[in-house]
């Protein structure tokens, strides 16, 4: 372990790290129908996607959809010297992208586009954006940049009042169009590389994910006679933009694609250093196939060299087993070929590009053979000595096995190395049951079998080997014979999983028992005793019917009303019902009532 550690860690001290991706054909398929949306149901309001979905297919080298005459027309249609710069310039780059000077014969932009322009560089409260957006315009229509000197004081005077990343990304592609007065944002790249996150040692970007990033990184290495970043820094941008590659806006994928290309473009251009078709090779075809090439997957220009494997190390032991070897060239510029002539296992392959390095996990895969394969069974109590067939790879049992609770099923079998997965399948039907051979003392798998204990129905078993290893070029499955158990008892029926399911039937609980009926009336004349007593001393007191009047009585048969819908509701309503009566009879009383007292007020008056 020491001694791999030493090899791998001197590789990188010596050379750069590369990254382990690249941005495939399969990957620019899925962003194509992210820039033919930007061409579909346009409106006024979709300048802007039309410029992403052109800028798109310009960076992919992919041929414009049919409909890009109709987003020339749409251009022509709503473009106003009038709108912001950011559209104006999206406006002029989409018309010269989709080459609508030819297709529609026409220009889009007037003389007053230009005075336009020209008035948002000679303001003094311009924006950082907008006078990055007009000197991008004014590039694409080849005029010359007015003032350069101006347009510097201007951008040091904003960014004095707006430093953040964003303004400073934006003064950044400003400074590139300004010729040699650009120089001055040289002095902020130092600090904008400062300020990039760095995750686990192995990506950077700035806050504000990829629309930020791209601005940024695009910036830097527009600048000329500028290094703002490091061959390292380069390799964990593209790092950061390969984990993005999943982005599904018209926006993003052109932030990622063009700030992909500006690194592919540059001096720190990164290396990806890949697996051509799969991780590993067998022992009949041992040539392992790397491609070497740019963050899309094209050659690099120049060609790196030497490439060499510089180590190979066994991971099981850490024993060197390939040093120094170099790559030939495969059938395509970003294709070397390694011959790995190794026996079966895993290896950590040291791959040197020129200055640039990777480590890959390899795996060499070979066959495994069954030597021989013996076979029986032999009694529970261990009397007699096992009764076993030998049986030589495809063969089969020429009769079936017979055995009963009183047996063990004996199996025993050589390979010519060992394997992670050898299984005895026993099966019956759509019933089965797996046994792990384990390595005896003699090298060779063993698998005893307690037929009465690890079966629960007599039956037919069909007997399977089956061998399976990480390193294994040829999976086994070997169905040998099978054996008849009879055991106390049968191979329970299929039972059907189609059909009605049984019925569930509800148990509620029981009703209470009641109590004897001449308690339930003792109670109720206990309950009503008040009642009475109430009359007996009315009677004895004397009830006074002078103030009675007739117009009470509505009131009081609606309260009677309401004591005789409690009561029916005690015997035999349910709360619905009541409530359906309760509305009616309690509005009667209540008018009823507002009325009687209403009329006695007016008497005391």
């Amino acid at each position: 372990m020491l001694i791999h550690s030493l090899v791998i860690g001197t590789l990188l001290l010596c050379t750069h790290a590369s990254i382990s991706d690249y941005i495939s054909k399969s990957d620019i398929e899925k962003f194509i129908p992210a820039f033919k949306s930007a061409f579909e149901n346009l409106n006024k309001d979709d300048l802007s996607n039309v410029y992403y979905g052109a800028k798109g297919f310009s960076l992919i080298s992919q041929p414009l959809p049919i409909n890009a005459a109709d987003a020339c027309k749409h251009l022509q249609k709503f473009f106003k010297d009038d709108l912001s710069n950011e559209i104006v310039f999206h406006s002029l780059a989409s018309w010269s992208l989709l080459n609508c000077n030819k297709l529609l014969n026409v220009k889009l932009h007037k003389d007053s586009t230009l005075k336009a322009l020209k008035a948002t560089l000679d303001k003094q409260d311009s924006s950082i954006g907008d006078i990055r957006f007009a000197l991008e315009s004014l590039n694409i229509l080849s005029e010359a940049v007015p003032n350069p000197t101006k347009i510097v004081q201007l951008l040091q005077a904003q960014l004095k009042e707006d430093d953040s990343l964003p303004s400073v990304g934006q003064a950044l592609h400003a400074a590139s169009l300004l010729g040699g007065a650009g120089q001055f944002a040289i002095q902020y790249v130092e600090d904008i590389v400062v300020q990039a996150d760095e995750v686990d040692g192995r990506i950077m970007q700035w806050e504000g994910g990829l629309t930020l990033t791209s601005l940024l990184l695009t910036g830097l290495l527009r600048l000329p006679e500028a290094k703002p970043v490091t061959q390292t820094q380069a390799e964990k941008f593209a790092t950061y933009l390969l984990t993005r590659k999943t982005v599904q806006n018209v926006k993003g994928v052109v932030s990622l694609l063009e700030a992909a290309a500006a690194l592919s473009k540059s001096s720190v251009s990164p290396v990806s250093i890949t697996f051509v078709d799969s991780a590993h090779v067998t022992t009949t075809k041992p040539d392992l196939k790397v491609r070497i090439s740019n963050i899309f997957g094209q050659p690099l220009s120049p060609a790196p060299s030497p490439i060499l494997a510089q180590s190979a190390t066994r991971t099981t032991d850490d024993v060197v087993v390939l040093s120094k070897q170099p790559l030939t060239a495969g059938p395509t510029p970003t294709e070397y070929i390694l011959p790995l002539k190794l026996d079966p296992g895993h290896y950590r392959v040291g791959l040197t590009a020129g200055s640039h390095s990777a480590a890959l996990n390899v795996r060499v895969l070979g066959p495994v053979t069954v030597q021989w394969l013996e076979v029986g069974l032999s009694d529970s109590d261990g009397t007699s000595a096992p009764r076993l067939t030998k049986l030589q790879h495809p063969s089969k049992l020429t009769t079936n096995l017979q055995a009963d609770s009183s047996h063990h099923l004996i199996l025993r079998f050589s390979l010519s190395r060992p394997v992670q997965q050898p299984f005895l399948r026993l099966s019956s039907g759509k019933r089965e049951i797996i046994f792990v051979a384990e390595l005896d003392s003699s090298k060779a798998y063993k698998i005893d079998v307690n037929l009465a204990n690890e079966l629960s129905f007599s039956a037919k078993f069909e007997l399977e080997l089956i061998l399976g290893d990480s390193i294994m070029s040829n999976p086994l499955r070997w169905s040998f014979g099978a054996i008849d158990v009879a055991l106390s008892t049968v191979e329970p029926s299929p039972q059907s999983k189609r059909g009605p399911r049984p019925e569930i039937v509800h148990m509620f609980r029981p009703a209470e028992k009641r109590p004897p009926q001449t308690v339930s009336m003792l109670f109720t004349a206990l309950a009503a005793s008040p009642l009475l007593l109430l009359l007996i001393l009315w009677i004895k007191v004397g009830i006074n019917f002078k103030n009675f009047s007739f117009a009470a009585l509505p009131f009081h048969v609606g309260l009677g009303g309401i004591f005789s819908l409690f009561t029916c509701f005690w015997l035999k309503l349910d709360m619905f019902a009541t409530c359906a009566w309760l509305i009616p009879i309690g509005g009667f009383t209540f008018l009823a009532g507002h009325h009687i007292l209403s009329k006695l007020a007016k008497q005391k008056k």
